[in-house]
């Protein structure tokens, strides 16, 4: 009796070390603090609804210390009352691009009136599926608001994401092959006795 569980037991450890290789794989997801900052411009979309909120579009262009330049699309209600907005942004590069939720609130800045900005990173694709994390920011505007829109403004900030790692396509298949080889193997070792 003990020969028969002998066998299942060895190849449940085998399953279990196989299942801990590929953890350890898939594992190690990094965290990514860097400065950015950027520039664009900002518009209503329409106009006023009562009681002062705009519907605000902006777009501009961004860089990431040590990453590159990237593009931001937003848009968002702010409430001219309150002095506060909420809505959503995407950053993209090529195939990648992160997105989420934003908030802002009216702030004075060391020059010129100014929001802070925060950003809750909620989602990515390309090389940052499945990021999370947020960012703090302050936007300066640099055009007279009393003209026309849009209107330039100017963003800095620091964001921080956790990201976690992709298995490369063969390393997934290496772990695979390697588990099916030693199952095989303990098979037939079992299957000669």
């Amino acid at each position: 009796m003990s020969q028969t569980l002998q066998p299942r037991g060895a190849a449940r450890r085998i399953r279990t070390l196989l299942a801990a290789a590929a953890l350890a794989a898939c594992s190690g997801a990094f965290a990514q603090v860097t400065t950015f900052t950027g520039s664009g411009i900002v518009a209503p979309t329409g106009e006023a609804t009562p009681p002062g909120v705009l519907s605000l579009f902006a777009a501009g262009n961004y860089d990431f210390a040590g990453y590159g330049t990237w593009s931001l699309v937003a848009g968002f209600l702010f409430d001219t009352s309150l002095g506060t907005g909420s809505g959503g942004f995407i950053f993209s590069q090529g195939d990648n691009s992160f997105s989420g939720a934003l908030s802002s609130s009216f702030a004075p800045v060391a020059v010129g009136p100014g929001f802070e900005m925060t950003y809750t990173v909620l989602s990515g694709t390309g090389t940052l599926a499945g990021v999370v994390g947020g960012a703090n920011s302050v936007i300066r505007l640099i055009s007279d608001v009393s003209g026309p829109p849009p209107y330039a403004y100017l963003e800095s900030g620091i964001i921080s994401v956790t990201i976690p790692p992709v298995p490369e396509p063969g390393t997934a298949l290496l772990l695979l092959l390697g588990g099916a080889a030693a199952l095989w193997a303990r098979q037939r070792r079992l299957a000669a006795r």
